[in-house]
């Protein structure tokens, strides 16, 4: 599968993840919704972390390209029909509509990553990953930034019908994608069997050390710069146009430089960056500097991490059993949702009694913690690869 095509079904269902999780907030604030209520918008994040238990079907049933266009589909449908309740007016009908998107999103992004793997080897799986870190990325700028963009000059409505047409477009290029499935396995998919595979429970607990490390130094980085007394404006590009073409170029560079040195070497420097960026910010947090710095930090971070990601997951794909791909990535997918939530709200309450410099020593520490492991299991399968049959592109 050419890594053109995964970068766009990333972004495909990174559409959907950031406008629900990122951008409708934002639309909601706007139509007056109350603080309260648009906090429990953090529930649309359940399906991400709930998805594993669906997963084995993507193993058992149809095919990969199957699973993708019904749920691109079916995505496209609810943009229409969300564009009828405007949030001001019928939140209460809007909030299901939501709630599909992102269960088809969640779906969408089982499929994508099984397919991913089946369709790389141990020697390409950066590629792969490369491509799920910038399809997130430009998933990210479309359903976040350019849907607010038109938001707020053309309305709900022809906001809503712009994510289904470039959901629609999205969805045309895997049509001429023809991905089969490895045979079937003696035993039916299950996350009971993910849980007895060693090489996939070592890599969720480097997982565990890495993602809360990176998690916690990223969580704190919005309030910090507002408490810093930077604008709003220089925010905003700090943390979007900024840090998103930051993001993307460091991608496209993780994804060459793991091709070229392989994840292993990559993960560590990039860890080692990482620890260094949360350092020098606990530092700042102690004792404050110029602003510039506080600035760079904030960049290298973002940058740093879209290189580690591209190592990790391409780590993580390794991890999978060939004969249920889906289930052994849908959990370790999942694990790191859940851990996203536990360490948002961990350093919401260590920086509001302690400050932000506890925030980011905990981040050095576990990510110093995670860098041994990191040398013994990368690199790691758990069996061979099963090549797909019909794995090509149609002429």
């Amino acid at each position: 599968m050419p890594a053109l095509a995964l970068v766009g079904l990333y972004a495909a269902q990174s559409i959907t993840g950031s406008m629900v999780q990122s951008a409708l907030p934002v639309v909601l604030r706007d139509a007056g919704v109350g603080l309260d209520r648009i906090g429990l918008l953090s529930l649309l994040f359940i399906p991400w972390v709930l998805k594993v238990f669906w997963s084995p079907l993507v193993d058992r049933f149809a095919t990969p390209r199957r699973w993708i266009l019904t749920c691109q589909g079916l995505l496209c449908l609810c943009f229409l029909v969300g564009a009828a309740f405007a949030p001001e007016r019928h939140l209460g009908a809007l909030l299901p509509v939501v709630f599909a998107m992102a269960v088809l999103a969640a779906t969408q992004d089982i499929a994508t990553d099984a397919a991913g793997v089946h369709a790389t080897t141990r020697r390409t799986r950066s590629l792969a990953s490369g491509a799920s870190t910038v399809g997130g990325y430009a998933g990210f700028l479309i359903g976040g930034g350019l849907w607010l963009w038109i938001y707020a000059r053309l309305g709900w409505e022809i906001s809503m019908i712009f994510l289904a047409v470039a959901m629609l477009l999205l969805t045309l290029p895997v049509r001429a994608l023809r991905i089969g499935r490895p045979e079937p396995a003696a035993r039916p998919p299950s996350p009971l069997l993910s849980l007895k595979n060693p090489v996939l429970m070592r890599g969720a607990g480097l997982l565990l050390l890495w993602q809360g490390g990176v998690r916690l130094g990223l969580a704190m980085t919005g309030p910090m710069l507002v408490d810093a007394g930077f604008s709003m404006e220089l925010i905003g590009w700090l943390r979007g146009a900024g840090g998103m073409a930051a993001g993307l170029i460091a991608a496209v560079a993780g994804t060459v430089l793991c091709r070229r040195f392989g994840p292993r070497p990559v993960l560590l420097a990039a860890g080692g960056g990482i620890g260094t960026c949360c350092a020098g910010l606990a530092l700042w947090a102690a004792a404050p500097g110029a602003l510039w710095q506080l600035a760079a930090l904030q960049l290298g971070l973002s940058a740093l991490t879209a290189v580690s990601f591209v190592a990790l997951y391409a780590e993580m794909m390794n991890w999978c059993a060939p004969a249920q791909v889906a289930t052994d990535f849908a959990l370790l997918q999942s694990l790191d949702a859940a851990l996203a939530v536990a360490t948002g709200i961990l350093a919401g309450q260590l920086a509001q009694h302690m400050g932000y410099a506890p925030v980011f020593g905990l981040a050095v520490v576990l990510l110093m913690s995670a860098l041994p492991l990191v040398r013994r299991l990368a690199g790691t399968c758990s069996a061979p690869e099963i090549p797909l049959k019909n794995m090509e592109i149609a002429e």
